[in-house]
């Protein structure tokens, strides 16, 4: 039975493949390392996240909260 599944699954495959073609891997061009700024700023009020405070609950009811300075 798996041997005949594999058979039926490789022919499905090779009948997709022609349509869609290989699978896209990357972004087409040479990327850099991800640097991320050491203090972002927040999206939402423009001061520094390391003046905010963050409020996470240990449940997955409660939403995790940032709270701006003000």
């Amino acid at each position: 039975m798996g041997e005949r599944f594999w058979r039926f699954y490789e022919l499905m495959n090779r009948g997709i493949r022609t349509f869609t073609g290989p699978a896209q891997i990357g972004a087409g061009y040479a990327e850099g390392p991800d640097v991320r700024p050491a203090d972002p700023a927040c999206p939402m009020c423009s001061k520094l996240m390391s003046l905010h405070t963050i409020r996470r609950s240990n449940d997955q009811y409660h939403a995790t909260r940032v709270l701006c300075p003000r």
